[in-house]
């Protein structure tokens, strides 16, 4: 007797009564209570019960009056099979009949003389069990396939979204640089005026006769253009960071002299205001870290002058204290004015929010904003919090830096000066191989001079030669593909250590020489005793260590670096102690020669390479005659012309106004009788 675990309910489709009796016998006797069984006479009949009823399985005769079983099947289905199991009984025993069946979708068959209680029960079990399994099986693929669809809808409304997002980032990054050139243009167009606006005010008071009354007017236009232009500034400040142009140039700096330098600037305007400016720095602050001085110094400008301006009365305080990790280091710019409320202090740092009592005093409403984005490009952070007995603490967190642990790459302090070299000095510009062929005969050296490239190339193939200075940028073949060929020279005239002899001073710029095979780096213009230090350094260098130990430019460990002067005397005098009488005159000339066609070609609008080029010559040459402000405007406006950046307009007006006032200078140099009786 079989365990019963479910009821079955079955249909006998057999137009014998006996056997259809025969059939219930066989199975209440296996199993007694698992069948609820109803019986059909004929194939209408069994299709009506199947329409009316869920069966679990059929038990169909093949040969019924009114049709075949064969037949039952077809009319029974319902999308391409029968709703239940069947079990189709024949007395024929033909394995053709039981194969159509199954084609038609019957589980088994059995033959009438072959019955017995448990075979009968075992075929209407298993046919049950496997008609489940298939309905089971066909519903998964069904809800599969929906969600298959379903997915394939998500992923066409997601390409169609990210392609949306793709049209959007493409028109936002289009509108981006359409607001960088209008910015550009505007501030532009605001810096021309007002450099005229600001001289002649400066004009007015030098020439002197002002009365009182009209001295403070002067000084009131000085101030508003001031102000002005420090909007300007700002603007442009806040336009490159927006556009990822502002880039940092992290150098080892002195904390404590850069907080001097920002504390002596701001303690003239705190003296006006009767406040006590201090600057206190814990023993635990870091002595050093590695931040960019000239950014730095703007954040802690900005929070010092803030302090300042919303303080009525009482003290501002500067605090270099030590940072949360190690070797880092937090500001805190402390005063005891009036203090932020919860409200405006969440709102301190967005863009062009002014609180009150702001509103009474000038301003942008993007420095705070400006110095949160420069410091957070610096790895740190910055807030503020309410000074207890009243006032503000705005604070910095800063990092150490990645160069601060350790020394920066520079020449050997204590290699000593070597003479007698054969140096061959390649530059396309004739004061270049003037004022530094001077330097390298004082140095006790002798100088072979090429024009360019291929001339050196031709030079170091016939000669030998300890050290070669090469200039980077030049006509025909420049200094990179020369190196390049000079390298490919056979056994010592291609492993002369080789040095880059440019104004080219940006990093992809200095990795660019060394990629060609150049040894080190001495950057224009040429101060003696560094070249003089950096030859010493490289000549005592094995040749292994060039490769690996390529010198870099380096800032000392200062504050800040100031703005170059427009001209440095010092400077002339060197590049003339070192020349012989007859060459000053011609050079100076020849400089001013390279200034007026520098105006010249501003002024016409000239294509930018020739342009670029004349602005490279013209800085070179400048910075070794004593201009370091044309030289300083002439390479940002180079590289501005190379990366196509928006502030090529401005740096136009800048350049030919520093070009223009150099003129000046070097006209009163050229009447000068000393130069004039040379």
């Amino acid at each position: 007797m079989a365990y019963v675990e479910r009821v079955y309910r079955l249909l006998i489709v057999d137009d014998d009564e006996t056997d259809r009796h025969h059939y219930v016998r066989l199975l209440t006797q296996h199993a007694p209570g698992a069948c609820e069984i109803e019986q059909a006479a004929d194939g209408i009949a069994g299709l009506a019960a199947l329409c009316a009823n869920r069966f679990d399985c059929v038990l169909l005769d093949y040969d019924l009056p009114d049709m075949s079983g064969l037949k039952f099947l077809v009319e029974s289905s319902v999308e391409g099979e029968p709703p239940s199991a069947v079990v189709l009984i024949t007395g024929h025993g033909s394995e053709a009949i039981a194969v159509e069946a199954m084609k038609h979708g019957a589980q088994d068959y059995l033959v009438k003389g072959q019955l017995d209680a448990s075979r009968l029960w075992r075929a209407v079990s298993q046919a049950t069990n496997e008609k489940e399994l298939h309905q089971r099986l066909a519903r998964s693929l069904r809800d599969l396939t929906a969600a298959n669809s379903a997915l394939e809808v998500q992923i066409e409304t997601r390409v169609a979204t990210e392609v949306e997002l793709r049209a959007a980032k493409e028109a936002a990054e289009h509108a981006s640089q359409v607001k960088t050139r209008f910015v550009a243009m505007v501030t532009h167009e605001l810096r021309t005026p007002l450099n005229g606006i600001l001289g002649y005010a400066q004009l007015l008071r030098m020439e002197g006769g002002l009365t009182t009354d009209q001295d403070g007017r002067v000084g009131a236009i000085l101030q508003a253009g001031r102000h002005l232009l420090d909007m300007i500034e700002r603007v442009l400040d806040f336009a490159a960071i927006e556009t990822g142009r502002m880039e940092l140039r992290p150098v080892p700096l002195s904390v404590r002299e850069l907080a001097d330098g920002c504390v002596s600037f701001i303690g003239p305007i705190a003296a006006d205001h009767g406040l006590n400016l201090r600057l206190i720095s814990a023993r635990c602050a870091p002595k050093q870290i590695s931040a960019d001085p000239v950014r730095l110094r703007q954040v802690l400008l900005n929070l010092l002058g803030n302090a300042v301006k919303f303080t009525a009365a009482g003290s501002v305080e500067l605090r270099l204290l030590a940072g949360r990790t190690a070797g880092g280091l937090r500001v805190e710019v402390a005063d005891s004015g009036v203090g932020i409320s919860a409200e405006g202090s969440g709102r301190l740092f967005q863009d062009f929010e002014r609180l009150e009592p702001a509103a009474s005093v000038e301003g942008t409403g993007l420095g705070l904003a400006i110095s949160a984005r420069i410091i957070a490009l610096m790895g740190g952070s910055i807030g503020q919090t309410a000074a207890p007995g009243g006032g503000s603490i705005f604070w910095i967190e800063l990092p150490p830096g990645e160069t601060a642990a350790q020394a920066p790459l520079q020449v050997q302090a204590d290699a000593k000066p070597v003479s007698g070299l054969r140096v061959l000095l390649v530059d396309d510009i004739e004061m270049n191989r003037d004022v530094i062929g001077a330097f390298l005969c004082a140095a006790g050296h002798e100088a072979v001079l090429a024009e360019g490239g291929k001339e050196a190339v031709r030079l170091a193939f016939e000669q030998n030669f300890d050290l070669i200075l090469m200039d980077v940028r030049m006509p025909e073949m420049d200094g990179l593909e020369a190196t390049r060929q000079i390298r490919q020279l056979p056994r010592r005239r291609g492993v002369v250590p080789i040095l880059a002899l440019t104004a080219n001073s940006f990093p992809e710029q200095i990795a660019q020489c060394r990629e060609a095979g150049m040894d080190g780096h001495v950057a224009k213009p040429v101060d003696y005793a560094s070249l003089v230090e950096v030859i010493a350094a490289t000549v005592t260098r094995t040749t292994a260590d060039w490769a690996e130990d390529f010198v870099l430019p380096t800032v000392p460990a200062q504050a800040v670096e100031p703005a170059p002067p427009r001209f440095d005397r010092a400077t002339l005098d060197q590049a003339l102690e070192f020349m012989w009488p007859e060459q000053i005159a011609p050079n100076l000339r020849l400089l001013r020669a390279r200034k007026e066609k520098m105006v010249q070609l501003l002024d016409q609008r000239a294509a930018p390479a020739l342009l670029a080029d004349h602005a490279h010559g013209l800085a070179s040459a400048a910075g070794m005659f004593g201009f370091p402000a044309l030289t300083a405007v002439g390479r940002r406006f180079e590289h501005a012309l190379a990366h196509d950046l928006p502030e090529t307009e401005f740096l136009t007006v800048q350049l030919r106004g520093e070009t223009c006032a150099a003129l000046t200078v070097l006209d009163q140099l050229l009447r000068e009788d000393q130069i004039q009786q040379a």
